[in-house]
């Protein structure tokens, strides 16, 4: 995540942050909109990349968003072990991750129960399992700063990152909340973990 710059926070931002109605798309709006968010978040200037969750750097927004709900899904699986019908997996694979309902059932961790995000979790909207990956990856940084914790919310419009507030996941240690995105990660990519 070295090559990112705060000059760059607008590129990283969802528009929803920069107040806007679209992403930005020249170099004078960008310019605005980072100035717009170093003026808004001082200890944005504070961010240390080498702290980051590596990956999620990599990665274009929609694949993060779906990285996020991978992790949730990691952490509902003795849930999704459930989902056997076929228009289940079919409406799971539609709403939430395409081609990994059947990695995560097959998970060891599936013997174990659910692990405890704060909050009731649908399985099947893609917004809540968004937001309660996210705050997963949040706990994950619970060694980190403000400007990680923005950094991180940043990625995702808006109201997912509020949503996120309510799966607090206090229960969840943050080196198993950095395993589960770790093992999401490697299903994104379509390697077993």
């Amino acid at each position: 995540m070295t090559r990112h710059s705060i000059l760059a926070a607008a590129k990283w931002a969802h528009h929803s942050w920069l107040m806007r109605s679209q992403p930005v798309r020249n170099e004078r709006a960008e310019a605005e909109a980072n100035a717009f968010l170093l003026a808004r978040y001082p200890h944005l200037v504070e961010m240390n990349f080498t702290r980051a969750l590596p990956f999620v750097g990599e990665l274009p927004r929609p694949a993060c968003a779906r990285l996020f709900r991978i992790g949730a899904a990691l952490a509902c699986s003795r849930s999704l072990r459930r989902v056997v019908t076929g228009s289940a997996h079919v409406a799971f694979a539609r709403n939430v991750a395409p081609h990994v309902l059947r990695a995560v059932q097959l998970q060891t961790s599936t013997e174990q129960d659910d692990l405890e995000l704060g909050a009731s979790l649908n399985l099947f909207d893609r917004r809540s399992m968004t937001a309660a990956g996210l705050a997963l990856s949040l706990r994950a940084l619970a060694d980190g700063d403000a400007a990680q914790y923005l950094w991180l919310q940043l990625r995702m419009p808006r109201d997912v990152a509020d949503d996120a507030a309510r799966f607090n996941a206090r229960s969840v240690s943050p080196a198993a909340a950095r395993e589960l995105i770790g093992n999401a990660w490697k299903l994104l990519r379509g390697e077993p973990c």
